[in-house]
């Protein structure tokens, strides 16, 4: 289950990083708001425990901007434990949850497994891009044109990537994250693999690569 860590404080960011890891978590870091606006942009996260005083960008900010954009991840804030303006601020801007500074990891745990276990709300069981759409639900691929396709989970992450945000170029090593498999390394082909299955279904031109960058899915259809 992938997490995502957002706190600039180096101590309590690398106790908290250790205490999930240990507990089976796959964690990724972000030390301010832009890196973690980048990361849930380009990976799908189970949760994500954001510090509201942040760097760079507010973590209220970000927690605004990620519900007005229908991300539907779990979010836990961080608040010093007398801001009581802080913890309605976040509530009402959409966290599920919020703990006061200082804390004790055992209640940020219980507080994330019962976030985990509650149902997603996804305002959107699809995404239609140029002609195609991806059922989120049952992982199949169809065209207006009456072709359905049935998509291996690593095709369906990959592919919702893409879809996601047409005509932005991911990199290989942003598309492995998403893949989400630890035994993946930079010299992996996997990501080749994958573009050549999706291309034999939607064809070579509408997922094009940009040399040297990586790939996109053309807003448009080709």
């Amino acid at each position: 289950m992938r997490l995502l860590l957002v706190e600039d404080e180096p101590a309590l960011q690398q106790h908290l990083f250790t205490q999930f890891s240990a507990r089976g978590f796959v964690v990724d870091q972000a030390f301010d708001g832009e890196q973690a606006a980048y990361l849930v942009e380009s990976v799908s996260y189970a949760l994500v425990i954001l510090d509201l005083g942040l760097p760079k960008r507010s973590g209220l900010s970000l927690l605004q901007h990620w519900r007005q954009n229908q991300v539907v991840t779990p979010i836990i804030v961080l608040t010093a434990r007398n801001s009581w303006q802080e913890r309605v601020e976040g509530l009402r801007a959409g966290a599920d949850d919020y703990v006061g500074k200082p804390f004790v990891f055992e209640e940020l745990l219980a507080r994330a497994e019962a976030a985990l276990r509650r149902p997603l709300h996804v305002p959107k069981a699809e995404l239609s891009v140029a002609g195609w759409t991806l059922d989120l639900d049952s992982k199949t691929l169809s065209h207006h044109d009456g072709r359905v396709f049935k998509l291996t989970a690593g095709e369906f992450r990959l592919l919702r990537l893409l879809m996601q945000h047409p005509q932005r170029v991911f990199s290989k090593d942003q598309i492995l994250a998403q893949l989400g498999n630890q035994d993946y390394d930079v010299h992996s082909n996997v990501v080749e693999v994958y573009i050549r299955r999706l291309r034999q279904y939607v064809g070579k031109a509408q997922i094009q690569t940009q040399r040297g960058l990586g790939y996109h899915f053309c807003a448009q259809a080709q």
